[in-house]
């Protein structure tokens, strides 16, 4: 190859990389569109009804299906919460005293818990209720800051109640992630912060995992 083909051939193989760079370009700006052009309470609403279709599913209510409908759940709620931050938040002043593995460790075992715990209390309002479906959650107002918002809904509990529910969530890649729940303005993560403050004022982190854990395997029987 004469050096005018190479030259001719090099330019080419510039354009070729320029247009594939232009084409990836174009597809990142357009997912970034579309997931800034939902509101905040349009990407809560989209998680909500994702885990209400999993929770009316009757091909899910049978008891030999009890862990898939278990592991649909989870999917769901883990595209809908960010656990790292729900942890963080729920260990509160002890989480900068902890290892990496610790933390690691203590997202894993705490999330499960959370998970078994609210599953089964959805479980026992849908067992009285008998059904349930997005009609029956208002979605009322939403305040937007930088990197956290407040989504405040009510849900209906039978014709002559409702419920305040509020939302905190967190701004995470382009995706708005529940950090924190108030029902009745009692915080969940609150809650618990409350909860392992005083098992940790007694004992160490490691007793700490291991009632978690404990309490975890409770929720499984």
């Amino acid at each position: 190859m004469n050096l005018s083909s190479k030259k001719t051939a090099r330019i080419k193989g510039n354009r070729f990389i320029n247009i594939r760079a232009i084409a990836f370009l174009v597809i990142i700006i357009f997912i970034s569109s579309a997931a800034w052009g939902e509101t905040v309470t349009e990407q809560l609403k989209g998680s909500i009804d994702r885990i209400i279709e999993v929770l009316n599913d009757s091909s899910l209510k049978a008891p030999d299906k009890k862990n898939e409908r278990i592991d649909s759940l989870r999917k769901s709620v883990k595209e809908m919460f960010d656990e790292k931050e729900i942890a963080r938040r729920a260990l509160g002043v002890h989480w900068k005293k902890r290892t990496d593995e610790e933390k690691q460790e203590f997202v894993k075992v705490f999330n499960k818990l959370l998970e078994r715990t609210y599953f089964g209390k959805i479980d026992a309002y849908l067992e009285k209720a008998g059904s349930f479906s997005g009609e029956d959650i208002i979605y009322l107002n939403e305040t937007v800051g930088e990197r956290y918002a407040v989504v405040e809904t009510r849900v209906k509990i039978d014709k002559d109640t409702e419920i305040p529910v509020h939302y905190q969530l967190k701004n995470r890649q382009c995706r708005w992630l529940v950090c924190d729940i108030a029902i009745e303005g009692v915080s969940i993560v609150k809650n618990y912060r409350v909860q392992f403050s005083e098992i940790l004022a007694d004992s160490s982190f490691e007793d700490l995992i291991a009632k978690l854990k404990s309490k975890e395997q409770e929720n499984q029987t």
